[in-house]
Parts: structure tokens; C-alpha cells; sequence
């Protein structure tokens, strides 16, 4: 535990015989209020974070976080590559599906295959779950309402940039960002595929025939932008050349118009 003063001592044990948090919890809840005890209190009381419940979790997320510690001496609050392997495989969670992408968010993970500590008990913690069981299961709901959930799949499609780049790298490598786009924009995440247009189909084959670059955070964003919108509008109507979309979405719009002139059938079953 950090070394707190003695007024900042008192004041979680305080807090802690008021709300029953555990003193990380209580600690936490009282930096936001600035160590103020009543004023921590009365928004918990009003309907902030339940740290008692959160509290009885933490225990067992610690304990099943340390199963799966490649090297619990040099490194004890981060699962890396083996275990994150493993762990995956104990939550049923095929790793090269989106449900890993998913869970990657939802523990905050810095990097792929890396899982730390305070990530993983807290986030799960904050969730209400902490057996195996029902971690999976927060996991598959959220996989299935990335589809339906704007603001879920944005999470998780931003997030997925952090972990697709190499280490010290600030963009993603074409052949990763490739990757990375079919699992996140086909089912059952987010398909990008209309009635007339195979949308992804024909992205990844103008990035193949046009685009030879990595992929920054701009174009990686502005991506599931566009797609979003095409789903909405198959023609594109939204699309102007004054627009700030990235040129590569500039020149794919071009292409697809190519696709379309060009009588290529628009069939998609």
C-alpha cells in the first residue's frame, strides 16, 4: 500500500466503516473527494460505485490472476504471452476471434498478449464478476452487442489499435491493420456488407491493389467512421470532396464508384 499520512489513514478507515470498501478501494474513493470523508461518503450513499461489492471480488481476481503469471518474480502484476494463452484458453475465448479483442478492452490491455494486474482485477472487479465462468460470459454478451452498441464497438476498435502496433511504433502495419479489419468489421462483430455492396471485401482489395503504407490512428479511426456511414447510406451521399476524410478514404470512394461504373454485378449473395 502507498504510505498514506495519518489524518489520510483515518480517513479510510473512516470512509472503509461507513461504506464497508475494502482501504484500496476506500483510498480511491476519497483521492476524487480530496480526502473528504463526508463528501466521498454522501456520493457513494447517492448512488456511486458499490466498493463493498467490488471489494469481495477483488480477492478472487487476484488469486486467479496469479495463476496465469509467466514470471511471478520479474514480473508479478502482468500476465504476458503464455499465460495470456492460457488464460484464454481456461475462458473458452479463441484468440484469433474478436471476443479476444474484446476482452483485451475490457481489462485494458497495454499491449497483445499482455494482461496487468491492475487492469484485469479492477475492470472485472468494477463489472460484478470474477469466476472463470462468468467472465466468459460477460465477454460473449459483449461480443454479441458489438453489432448494435455504437459506442461499444468504438471501445473496442480504438483499443485494438493500441495493441495491433509494434512496440515503439506509433502506426500499424498494413498487413496487421488487414487482419485487425476482418475480424472487426465482419460477423458477428460489425459487417461491413450492404444489400449491393461488399463493402470490406472491396477495401481490402484497394488497400492490396493502392495503398503500400502502415496505418495511422487518423485513417485507423476515420475507417469505422466510414463504414458506420456506409451502412447507413449504400450510396454515399454524405461523402463530399470538402469533407476531412483521409485521402485513402478519398481515393477507396473513387474506387468503388470504378467498381460500380465499371458494371461489376453488385450481388453479394
Amino acid at each position: 500500500m502507498p504510505a498514506y499520512t495519518a489524518s489520510q489513514k483515518a480517513a479510510i478507515q473512516q470512509y472503509s466503516a461507513l461504506t464497508q470498501a475494502d482501504k484500496t478501494s476506500s483510498a480511491k474513493a476519497l483521492r476524487q473527494y480530496d480526502w473528504d470523508v463526508q463528501a466521498a461518503a454522501n456520493a457513494y450513499f447517492s448512488g456511486g460505485a458499490n466498493h463493498a461489492t467490488t471489494g469481495t471480488h477483488k480477492p478472487k481476481l487476484n488469486k486467479l490472476f496469479d495463476q496465469y503469471r509467466d514470471s511471478p518474480q520479474d514480473t508479478p502484476d502482468e500476465i504476458n504471452m503464455e499465460g495470456t494463452m492460457k488464460l484464454m484458453e481456461a475462458l473458452g475465448i479463441d484468440i484469433e476471434s474478436v471476443d479476444m479483442l474484446v476482452f483485451s478492452e475490457l481489462v485494458a490491455c497495454p499491449s497483445l498478449g499482455t494482461v496487468t494486474r491492475e487492469g484485469f482485477v479492477d475492470s472485472l472487479a468494477s463489472e460484478g464478476v470474477s469466476d472463470p465462468s462468468k467472465i466468459a460470459t460477460l465477454v460473449s454478451s459483449r461480443r454479441q452487442s458489438l453489432p448494435s452498441d455504437p459506442a461499444l464497438i468504438k471501445k473496442v476498435y480504438r483499443h485494438t489499435f493500441i495493441i495491433a502496433r509494434a512496440a515503439g511504433q506509433k502506426a500499424v502495419a498494413l498487413d496487421a491493420a488487414t487482419e485487425y479489419w476482418r475480424v472487426l468489421l465482419s460477423s458477428p462483430s460489425l459487417a461491413w456488407r450492404s444489400k449491393d455492396t461488399p463493402w470490406l471485401d472491396w477495401w481490402l482489395e484497394f488497400l492490396t491493389e493502392r495503398y503500400k503504407k502502415s496505418v495511422n490512428k487518423d485513417l485507423w479511426d476515420q475507417t469505422l467512421v466510414f463504414a458506420q456511414r456506409t451502412l447507413e447510406d449504400e450510396s454515399m451521399g454524405f461523402w463530399s470532396e470538402d469533407a476531412a476524410w483521409p485521402g485513402v478514404i478519398d481515393e477507396f470512394v473513387e474506387f468503388v464508384k470504378e467498381k460500380r461504373g465499371g458494371g461489376e454485378s453488385m450481388d453479394t449473395s
